[in-house]
């Protein structure tokens, strides 16, 4: 099922592109692409690249893009922001087409993951079979963070998981490469919105200090995990230092909190290229999502027809 998806999904990206790229990439004329990855595959990356070299796109720095938001440099070209969330494992395969065509990258790295191995949502298959209160990763992003992180520790407690998540010597290494930045993603990788207030200020404040001392550098980026956040979080921010925050929206066009609400757009592990492009160029959401939404909202009005036909 999850391969006809990827076939169709691409299927409906390469004909939106078809028919629009040319439109779509004029608005990055004058706004920055900024673009973020989990766990992709090589060829997913690789075929991302390649469509935004071919599309006459220069890639830069985290630094560069914060030169740039602050008018510091004028936008000339097109340009990229490629970033990564969690810091996997797997993401060390792609320094070899990081390096062939010199991209710079920022990774944002949440700590315990590299201590533990892994990540809290990966223990939901397990919790899923053992607690009937439980069907998916969503009923835990809406529990407060204290019952969720119960759930979590006893999971990890008793089922033993290959590590996902790059290991302390894995990050190091990746922080010296020429070509990487390293920024925050928290300390547990939390809601940030079921958090208390005591909670979230450990997330911001440790996580940098942990970074900082095992990197011998400083921190200065970070981004929102699960993409929620609220004011407290401005405070936090600025309080511990950080410099720019990330989101998870890809709106360009929204009034934002300056530095602290960067917008970036996301690449989808399981989708393949000619969909993830139509999402980086703002077509999906344009064009495939309303079918969708009208798609299922047509759905549901046939369900309730049938159960209303026969209650």
């Amino acid at each position: 099922m999850q391969r006809f998806k990827k076939v169709v999904g691409d299927i409906l990206g390469f004909v939106v592109i078809l028919c629009y790229k040319g439109v779509a990439l004029k608005k990055f004329d004058k706004h920055v692409l900024s673009i973020y990855f989990h766990n992709p595959s090589p060829f997913l990356f690789q075929g991302i690249i390649l469509f935004l070299r071919a599309n006459n796109f220069h890639f830069i720095s985290g630094k560069e893009l914060y030169d740039l938001a602050l008018g510091r440099e004028e936008l000339k070209e097109r340009k990229a922001f490629v970033s990564f969330d969690d810091a996997w494992k797997g993401n060390l395969k792609l320094i070899p087409i990081i390096e062939k065509y010199q991209i710079p990258i920022s990774i944002f790295t949440p700590v315990k993951p590299v201590v533990s191995g892994n990540y809290w949502w990966e223990y939901v298959p397990y919790l899923k079979n053992k607690y009937p209160e439980i069907s998916g990763a969503e009923d835990l992003k809406k529990m407060k963070n204290r019952e969720r992180m119960e759930y979590v520790g006893n999971a990890a407690a008793e089922r033993i998981l290959k590590r996902s998540a790059v290991n302390l010597k894995e990050l190091k290494y990746l922080h010296k490469h020429p070509l990487v930045t390293i920024g925050s993603h928290t300390y547990h990788h939390p809601i940030g919105i079921q958090c208390s207030n005591e909670e979230l200020a450990f997330e911001y404040s440790e996580s940098k200090k942990i970074l900082e001392s095992w990197l011998k550098t400083e921190i200065n980026s970070f981004a929102y995990p699960n993409g929620d956040y609220d004011e407290r979080d401005f405070e936090f921010l600025k309080k511990n230092g950080y410099k720019m925050a990330f989101t998870t929206s890809p709106d360009l066009s929204r009034k934002n909190n300056g530095m602290y609400e960067l917008p970036r757009v996301s690449i989808n592990t399981k989708g393949g290229k000619y969909e993830n492009i139509a999402r980086m160029l703002g077509l999906w959401h344009q064009y495939i999502q309303p079918l969708q939404l009208k798609l299922k909202s047509e759905n549901r009005k046939v369900s309730v027809q049938i159960v209303d036909q026969y209650s």
